[in-house]
Order: C-alpha cells, then sequence, then structure tokens
C-alpha cells in the first residue's frame, strides 16, 4: 500500500527539536508520528499489513518512507522495531530525524529508506520476539539448508525456559548461568543463551523453522530499492545492550572483508564486534546484516546494529525470561502480567528526557557520518 508524496514543508533546524516529543508510547501512537513526519518531510512512503492485528484489535504495519532521489546509486536504510518492543527507541530516531530536516541534508545522488517496525507484531505486544516466538535477528538464514545446533542451550533450556517464575525460579537462573560461564567461559555462555536456538519454540532465542513474515517482508523491499544500487548500508536501531545511554556500533563480518574495511572507515572509534563473542560471528545465527550484504550481490554493501544501553544486563535478562514465561504460561491481564509488560518497556526503553536527548543526538551523528561516507564512495561529493 503506498501513500502519495505530499509536498515538503519547511523544516526547523535540527537544534529545535526537542527529543522528548519524538517518542511515543505505544505502537500506534509512534506510527502516527512516523507517517506524520515522512510525509511532511515529502518522502514516498509505502505500507506492508501484517497478518495479525495488535492486542487493541488494530492493523499493524511495516513502513518504509524513502528520502531523496529515485534514480539513487547509493541507499542507506534505517530500521526500528527488529525486536519488537525496541521499536520505542528506534522509532523515536527516526521521528526526530525526520522533524529535524534530514531529507533537506541528503547529498546528491544518496537516498535514505526508514523501514519502521520490522517486527511491529512485537512492537504493539510490548515483546521482542515476533507472533511466533521467533527472534528475527536469529531468523536470516537458509532454512533449507538445516539450523545450527547449540547443545549449551540445550542443556540450560529448562533452567530459563521455567514453568512457573517465582523466587526460586529467578535464583535458579542466576545460580545455572554463573555456574556454566565459570566452568566454561563467557564466550560460550553467550553463544549458549544469545547465539540463537532452533530446537525449542516456546523457549528464548528461538530462531524459527522457516522465514517469518518479517524476513519475508524485509527482503522484499530491500528488492523493490536495490535496482541499479552501487553502494547499499543498513543501520538497524536497537536498544538494551551495554553503558545507559551510549551508542555502539557493531557489525560482524570479517575483519578483512569489504564490508568491515568500510565499516571502520566510516566510524572508526566505535566499531567492535558482537560483544562477548571474541570477534567470531560464528558464535550468533541468523542475523540480518549478513542477509542484508547477502541481498545486494551487485554492489559493496554492509549492515551494521546501532545498539543503545538502558539497563544492567541482569535486569534485561530477567526481563526478557519473565516475559518469556508470561506469553506461555501466565496471564497477560493480570496484575502481575501488567508488572511483567512494565519491566519489559523498562528493560529497553529509558523514559527520561536526558536519555532520549543521548540516544537521539548519537543516532544523528552515526547517520550523518554515514551519509558522509557514501557520498565520498567512488568519488561522488555532495
Amino acid at each position: 500500500m503506498r501513500r502519495p508524496r505530499h509536498p515538503r514543508r519547511r523544516r526547523a533546524p535540527v537544534t529545535e527539536v526537542a527529543p522528548s516529543s519524538c517518542f511515543a508510547s505505544d505502537y500506534a501512537g509512534a506510527r502516527a508520528r512516523f507517517l506524520a513526519e515522512a510525509e511532511a518531510a515529502g518522502a514516498r512512503v509505502a505500507s506492508q499489513r501484517h497478518p495479525r492485528p495488535g492486542p487493541d484489535g488494530a492493523a499493524l504495519f511495516l513502513d518504509e518512507a524513502r528520502l531523496g532521489p529515485a534514480d539513487a546509486r547509493r541507499v542507506l536504510y534505517l530500521a526500528s522495531g527488529t525486536h519488537g518492543i525496541e521499536g520505542f527507541c528506534g522509532s523515536g530516531i527516526q521521528t526526530f530525524l525526520l522533524r529535524g530536516g534530514i531529507a533537506e541534508r541528503l547529498p546528491s545522488g544518496v537516498a535514505l529508506v526508514m523501514v519502521h517496525a520490522v517486527n511491529p507484531w512485537g512492537f504493539a505486544w510490548l515483546r521482542r520476539v515476533n507472533e511466533d516466538n521467533v527472534d528475527l535477528n536469529r531468523n536470516f538464514l537458509d532454512h533449507g539448508a538445516g539450523h545450527p545446533e547449540n547443545p549449551d542451550y540445550d542443556r540450560l533450556a529448562d533452567v530459563v525456559n521455567p514453568t512457573r517464575f517465582d523466587e526460586g525460579a529467578v535464583a535458579a537462573v542466576r545460580e545455572a548461568v554463573a555456574a556454566f560461564a565459570r566452568e566454561h567461559g563467557t564466550a560460550a555462555l553467550y553463544r549458549a543463551l544469545s547465539g540463537g536456538q532452533y530446537r525449542h519454540p516456546r523457549g528464548v532465542q528461538y530462531g524459527g523453522v522457516e522465514p517469518a513474515w518479517s524476513n519475508r517482508a524485509l527482503r522484499a523491499l530491500w528488492a523493490r530499492h536495490s535496482e541499479g544500487v552501487e553502494l547499499a548500508a543498513c543501520v538497524d536501531l536497537h536498544s538494551g545492550l551495554g553503558s545507559n545511554g551510549i551508542g555502539l556500533v557493531m557489525q560482524t563480518a570479517p575483519e578483512t572483508s569489504a564490508a568491515a574495511r568500510l565499516a571502520k572507515a566510516w566510524w572508526p572509534d566505535v566499531l567492535r564486534a558482537e560483544p562477548a563473542a571474541g570477534g567470531d560471528a560464528a558464535l550468533v545465527s541468523g542475523l540480518m546484516g549478513p542477509a542484508f550484504v547477502a541481498a545486494h550481490p551487485g554492489a559493496a554493501a554492509l549492515g551494521v546494529v546501532l545498539e543503545f544501553g538502558t539497563r544492567e544486563m541482569d535486569a534485561v535478562m530477567m526481563a526478557v525470561l519473565a516475559d518469556n514465561w508470561l506469553h506461555h504460561h501466565g496471564d497477560r491481564g493480570s496484575a502481575r502480567g501488567r508488572a511483567i509488560e512494565h519491566g519489559m518497556r523498562e528493560a529497553f526503553f529509558d523514559d527520561r528526557d536526558e536519555w532520549k536527548e543521548k540516544v537521539c543526538r548519537r543516532a544523528r551523528e552515526v547517520v550523518e557520518r554515514a551519509l558522509s561516507g557514501m557520498a565520498a564512495f567512488g568519488g561522488a561529493r555532495t
């Protein structure tokens, strides 16, 4: 579904935009703000409707807004909500950039495609995962070729996915995780709990056994914008990892690859490998970034994650485990269910104005560096 392009209105300088005004309290509000700013900026907007409704019965959409020339040979994607509830952060950043006049500062020959709510179901239902309990950032692999084994997860599965979530269960999780780390090391623990698993559909970090709806929708979107492109880059906005308000650019391409070299040229001081993975991308399966690169075989391409810290890792992990328990064994409508959903919001979104200002300022810096790098690619000038 496409919307008509609207005349562009004059935008306020970035310094006049209050970041706190760009973040919404729910999916519907976030989508409304994003679409209003996209249309005001003169973007070409298209939407793909999700097959499932939101908790209020309303329709859900993956939206795209393209700025810049239709025949641009260099395209930057800025995606939000791959991990559902993390869309509160990413959507606010997208709205901030649009409201701040990013459309008027695009270099010549460069297009910007904002992808809003890659996982709209998770965004609306306050979950990281999708409608099938799939972590989308573990779903981008060749499902026909079989799925990676994760025997360490298999050993921990019953502990991290309890049927009761009380103080005893929480203590058991912490004890098991600490014991595993002491015996096998942090890299092995990261692989076990964050690397993706394909055997326990009701467990955390489940990557699915077929391409998810959002996977297919995103690949179709990439294909629509890839014709004639010589350079494509994707910055995928995430939250919940790292120090509060700090934005880290991360990518898992081999260090000697063209994608890694290009990323280092654009963000030399902040780039690092997947956290705790010791630089070994094989520790994580089904990531979106490598799939984005593979989807552009005739172009130079790179995919990175811009990750913003919120709370300490233990709090985030426990929020995710509680959420998984709630949706498989609990009652969303109960007082405890509402408390768990509130805990998920706090784990992936900091509602303080100070945090919003930090993430918007950092995201603007990362995007502007990418646009400058695209302008310089192959001798192009702004």
